[in-house]
């Protein structure tokens, strides 16, 4: 999957981008939701999911600085192969928005236009991505969004060439649409 990102303002990002970016450190967690016998969900670890399985991502953002970062915006890209479920983002509501192939970000449920000045839902497997307007991250604050996920199909992944550890530029700082 690919990986989450983060944004800042554009006065952090421009003013001291290398600093903001070693600022707020991000952790991607993935779980498969399973119901134990009384029917209550569990959250279990997943090194490996088939079709059918729900699958939870959790994403922390964690700033490791002494001073707040304004503007977080947070990205959670969803891979091909995934259905997202709806309503399922959480925090929901107001701060997040979610995105198809076409990038373009907007309240769930998506709606895509069609000849004759109609209009029709995007189905929820064809959701790519959402994105969260978390705001202030506090000094040593901690931010977290999840979102869930049912495996249509197993997408493989090609093959690595790179170390099996994730490069510290796999999380970006970029100016948040609106500056505070």
């Amino acid at each position: 999957m690919a990986q989450p990102t983060v944004a800042a303002s554009k006065a952090a990002a421009s003013a001291a981008a290398p600093a903001v970016v070693k600022a707020v450190s991000v952790e991607l967690t993935q779980f498969k939701v399973v119901k134990d016998a009384k029917g209550v969900e569990q959250l279990v670890a997943a090194p490996s999911v088939m079709p059918g399985d729900v699958i939870e991502y959790k994403v922390t953002y964690k700033n490791t600085s002494t001073k707040s970062v304004g503007g977080l915006v947070a990205d959670l890209p969803i891979p091909e192969g995934l259905e997202y479920l709806p309503k399922s983002a959480k925090p929901g509501a107001a701060l997040v928005k979610a995105a198809a192939k076409d990038g373009e970000y907007a309240a769930e449920p998506l709606m895509r236009k069609l000849p004759g000045n109609k209009s029709e839902p995007v189905p929820y497997n064809e959701y790519r991505a959402l994105r969260w307007s978390l705001g202030e991250l506090p000094a040593g604050g901690v931010a977290a969004v999840t979102a869930r996920a049912k495996v249509e199909a197993v997408v493989p992944t090609p093959p690595k060439t790179a170390p099996a550890s994730v490069p510290s530029s796999a999380v970006t700082v970029k100016p948040a649409s609106a500056a505070r």
